[in-house]
């Protein structure tokens, strides 16, 4: 009988860890963050996934969610300048977010297939580099509110929407956005839980140099075999997380 009660005891509490993967608290935005780039004036610690090491906050207050996230991983950095970067939102709390915005939208695939090996000697070339890959990003492409994705100026956006993306003292990618919940149809009085997907764009064979030449030197060039071979540029970086809503 106790060893019955062991193992149900367990079962239950494996249900209560599966059901709880994944899921965090909002932190409560009394003063909504300026949308700057100055990740430093937000009051909650960092967060990081240890998979797919991005580092991430989400608060909210009545009408709004923040989003600030740091990418210090060389690879997941070039995914995101290359590809671009995914935020997708899921109001019955799932993974399956239809909703949401792509920014920055990376480079057309035309660009990518000429896209050439670039030499980088040393530590402060490639932070150069790093920091030059985040040159072009005003444009933003709203997902899922139309038929297709609607494609308009980081500033020009009339829906309530901030983002922007910079790279830090340190060359590692700062990113952070005002997100109306009313820009996506979200009720947040009915949405106790919000899911949201982080990924990056990836390498596809409509983007893939004809050279298959590799990424520059040092900046995310591990996983990589030419000749057409496998290239990790093809597994986008994921993030998800269940939020509770404040």
């Amino acid at each position: 009988m106790r060893k019955q009660l062991l193992v149900s005891v367990i079962a239950a509490w494996s249900v209560v860890s599966f059901a709880q993967k994944g899921v965090r608290e909002s932190c409560e935005a009394t003063t909504p963050p300026t949308i700057d780039g100055n990740a430093g004036e937000w009051t909650a610690d960092w967060n990081l996934d240890g998979e797919s090491k991005i580092l991430y906050n989400f608060c909210n207050d009545a009408e709004n969610l923040y989003v600030r996230l740091k990418f210090t991983d060389d690879l997941t950095q070039r995914k995101i300048a290359m590809y671009g970067l995914y935020i997708k939102f899921d109001a019955s709390g799932k993974k399956k977010g239809k909703v949401g915005l792509k920014y920055p939208i990376g480079k057309d695939d035309r660009e990518l297939k000429k896209e050439k090996p670039v030499e980088l000697p040393d530590a402060a070339a490639v932070e150069a580099y790093k920091r030059q890959m985040l040159g072009d990003v005003e444009v933003v492409e709203l997902i899922g509110v139309a038929k297709e994705g609607i494609m308009a100026s980081r500033l020009g956006l009339a829906n309530g929407i901030e983002v922007l993306i910079t790279p830090d003292e340190n060359a590692n990618y700062v990113y952070e956005a005002k997100i109306p919940f009313k820009a996506f149809g979200i009720d947040k009085a009915k949405t106790p839980v919000l899911g949201i997907t982080i990924e990056t764009g990836r390498q596809t064979a409509a983007n893939q140099p004809a050279s298959a030449a590799p990424p520059a030197q040092g900046f995310g060039q591990r996983g990589f075999a030419g000749g057409g071979g496998y290239s990790i540029l093809t597994v986008p970086a994921y993030l998800w997380v269940g939020l509770k809503l404040k």
